[in-house]
């Protein structure tokens, strides 16, 4: 271990103690905190480096007869707003998993590697079926599914209709930065969607798109939505939808509370629980509180307080995953930043000691990030890989060979806007932010740290998530669901999430041929090939990430892992609570 390293361990586990949080997206994985590693961690983190394959996770519910009845608690650490279009935070996509459905959802089973498969299966589409040549997609709803018996949409049948008025708000929609997900007037992806029936729904595609089922089925997307939304009930006060749950109840900085939906489609008397609550609990320290007293049923404990937690009641289930999510900077890049020189670029990297990052926020299973995570297993580039190729220099730890590079670019010493938000993730999340600082200026960046309010500045459509900012900011990247998401929306200038404004002919070209590479053998050679190209040129700075945990109470029945923001219906709905 360095110098540098002993002192950032120092620095973190002194300020930070037992009380860190990372919350890393989905309803179940809110994860983080410090600690240090012995040599067994270390043989198991180079293993699943090496491989990246999921940890195996202890204490699987065991499956019965479901139980219905019963009340499910979780947490965040704020507010969360209902209208899933207009407002990209996370917490809006997955409260709108109990609410709205969607025309496809992920598998999920009983270890977490199902989920991260991402293989697509039917929600409100009974069905779906391509044409031969690729550029029509047909899906058939489900017949029994309809919106909640409230007016004005009085519990009609989720129809044709619906889909179109959604996909057309989805596009239309003020204040959705995700609305280039489905292409742009100038480069289609679906260029019509027609409704030849009731039942009927036909996907007219501008052009050949690999994933294009994974656009129908991330839960950051195309929520269904009632064709009265906005002109018979306001979606920012009320979830008229399909969904497992209903809102019963909004109680701001306290908690959301859902009753079950007694007409849901599904059948089979699902969803089981009958009582959803959301609280606000924006402490770490009382969250696990609450989850050793029985009053959360779900929390992601943070790395260092993993075994301790896990003593307090040896029947805790906990389920190991790698997390989806993943810390990164983004250096400006539009008009005259110096971060359009790569060698500026470089150097923010080698100014990062991803390893005392990892011991900062992790305990085990410690994976670099590249341009598409470890959660997204055979699609990920291992940096420290044997193919990694050129770029992996620049993921070492050399202060030196930064402020060499700084100098070069005669950018030595220079003033450096930094930006986080300190309101939405969690404590470990703004510690580790600012040890990251701290790395800079030990590099040779004068960084000067700016706090922004997450829902009011960093993540408003004109907020620093979404380009406008100076310098750089340290964010934490949206869990996605195929590598395509990855690469196009933090890279490709179609892109309203391309944080860092980045414009690369050769790059944009890569990503574009990759999405139309049907054989996914070709396009997962073609994904690796981009990751080796980005690492060289470093258009983010990405760090590291290690096992995150999830515990739940030991009366959770059949509660499986879901990687994505759809957890209500993915893995709830077919969930039980039994403490009998």
């Amino acid at each position: 271990m360095s110098d540098s390293r002993d002192y950032w361990v120092r620095k973190a586990t002194g300020r930070i103690g037992r009380r860190g949080a990372l919350a890393l997206g989905g309803a179940a994985a809110f994860v983080a905190a410090c600690g240090g590693g012995d040599s067994k961690k270390e043989e198991q983190a180079a293993q699943s480096t090496a491989t990246g394959a999921q940890p195996q996770s202890t204490a699987v519910a065991s499956e019965g007869t479901p139980k219905p009845g019963g009340t499910f608690t979780w947490s965040d650490i704020g507010d969360t707003p209902i209208d899933p279009t207009n407002n990209p935070t996370y917490r809006a996509q997955t409260i709108s998993g109990f609410t709205y459905g969607r025309l496809l959802k992920f598998r999920t089973g009983p270890t977490p590697d199902v989920s991260f498969s991402y293989e697509v299966v039917p929600e409100l589409a009974a069905s779906h079926e391509f044409s031969s040549d690729g550029l029509q997609l047909t899906f058939k709803l489900n017949p029994a599914a309809k919106f909640i018996n409230k007016a004005p949409v009085n519990g009609h049948a989720v129809e044709a209709a619906d889909v179109k008025a959604s996909f057309e708000r989805f596009q239309t929609a003020p204040k959705n930065t995700n609305k280039a997900a489905f292409g742009t007037p100038q480069n289609k992806i679906v260029d019509s969607i027609q409704t030849p029936d009731a039942k009927t729904v036909v996907v007219k595609l501008g052009r050949p798109y690999a994933p294009i089922l994974n656009l129908f089925a991330n839960p950051q997307y195309l929520w269904i939505m009632p064709r009265e939304t906005d002109n018979g009930f306001d979606p920012a006060k009320e979830a008229i939808g399909s969904g497992p749950w209903m809102i019963q109840t909004i109680e701001p900085d306290k908690a959301i509370t859902l009753k079950r939906n007694p007409d849901y489609f599904q059948g089979g008397g699902k969803p089981f629980i009958d009582t959803v609550v959301r609280a606000v609990v924006p402490d770490t320290s009382q969250n696990i509180a609450q989850l050793q007293a029985g009053r959360l049923d779900v929390y992601g404990v943070p790395p260092q307080n993993k075994v301790e937690v896990a003593r307090s009641n040896p029947k805790f289930q906990i389920v190991n995953i790698i997390p989806t999510t993943y810390s990164f900077i983004s250096p400006q890049q539009r008009a005259n930043s110096p971060f359009k020189d790569v060698r500026m670029r470089r150097a923010l990297s080698l100014a990062v000691d991803r390893k005392s990052f990892y011991d900062l926020v992790y305990i085990e299973g410690m994976h670099i990030t590249n341009a598409v995570p470890a959660s997204m297993g055979k699609w990920w580039l291992n940096a420290q890989g044997a193919d990694a190729g050129p770029g992996a220099q620049w993921f070492k730890h050399d202060p030196k060979a930064a402020r060499d590079l700084l100098k070069a670019a005669g950018y030595e010493n220079m003033p450096l806007r930094y930006i986080f938000t300190n309101n939405a993730y969690g404590d470990t999340f703004n510690q580790g932010a600012e040890a990251v600082a701290g790395m800079l200026k030990e590099a040779g960046f004068s960084a000067q740290i700016q706090i922004q309010d997450y829902l009011r500045e960093y993540i408003d459509a004109k907020g620093a998530f979404f380009g406008n900012y100076e310098g750089v900011f340290f964010g934490l990247q949206t869990p996605f669901t195929d590598p395509h998401d990855y690469l196009f929306n933090m890279n490709h200038p179609n892109s309203a999430r391309n944080h860092a404004g980045i414009d690369d002919p050769r790059l944009t070209a890569m990503i574009d041929d990759e999405e139309k590479t049907l054989n996914e053998p070709e396009r997962l050679k073609k994904v690796h090939e981009i990751q080796r190209y980005w690492m060289d040129q470093m258009y983010y700075v990405p760090m590291a990430v290690g096992y995150a945990y999830s515990f739940r109470q030991p009366w959770m029945k059949r509660y499986y892992y879901s990687g994505t923001y759809g957890t209500a219906s993915e893995a709830l709905e077919d969930a039980w609570i039994d403490k009998s």
